[in-house]
């Protein structure tokens, strides 16, 4: 190795991380000006209640939804979500051998170095 190949070398190893380093700037002054241009007007914001008015009531977090069923109340509605949900759990954990990747009990999923051992030990090679 000589000189002028350690010299090229170092040259394109500056000029590749340089330009990479670059774009990766270009890019950032590109993403802020995006984020600044997508700020809400200074105009459009509302104007906060003077010190001295009465407060008024905390705007919700979230739209309430209301179920209307034949005569349930909350509590009914909600004990019956929980029984739902709960059924649905325990019907995925007993789901049928089909839909099954691996065998119940079977720790087959742990490795795959487990998978081919076991394999090796239930199907052992044979020479023919």
């Amino acid at each position: 190795m000589t000189t002028a190949d350690l010299t090229w070398g170092l040259t394109m190893m500056a000029v590749g991380m340089g330009a990479v380093f670059a774009l990766l700037a270009v890019l950032m002054l590109l993403l802020i000006g995006i984020g600044r241009l997508d700020r809400p007007a200074r105009g459009h914001r509302k104007a906060a209640p003077p010190a001295d008015a009465p407060p008024s009531e905390p705007a919700p977090s979230a739209p309430e939804v209301r179920i209307l069923a034949d005569g349930l109340t909350d509590d009914q509605v909600a004990a019956i979500t929980v029984a739902v949900f709960t059924h649905a759990e325990q019907r995925r954990r007993q789901a049928a051998p089909e839909t099954r990747t691996h065998a119940p009990g079977s720790q087959l999923f742990a490795s795959r170095w487990l998978s081919v051992g076991r394999a090796h030990q239930t199907n052992p090679f044979r020479r023919r």
